[in-house]
């Protein structure tokens, strides 16, 4: 398999996946040899359907305080 990334080798590595299943802890994971790049099932699939939308709830939005005109200086 080539890297999407760098074209380069990816070979499987055995990863560690802390926020994963309880059962889970280990996953298979492709990383490119020349590059570093990692490519696991999950980062597969968000890849392949998208960002997911975020909700967010009882938050308020970002208000910005008001601009003071700034002096114009005179030449």
């Amino acid at each position: 398999m080539r890297c999407t990334r760098c074209e380069g080798l990816m070979v499987v590595e055995d990863c560690l996946d802390y926020k994963g299943n309880k059962d889970e802890f280990w996953i298979k994971a492709m990383r490119c040899i020349a590059c570093g790049n990692i490519l696991d099932p999950m980062i597969a699939q968000h890849r392949t359907h998208g960002p997911a939308e975020i909700v967010s709830i009882n938050r308020k939005p970002n208000r910005r305080a008001p601009r003071t005109p700034v002096a114009r200086l005179s030449a």
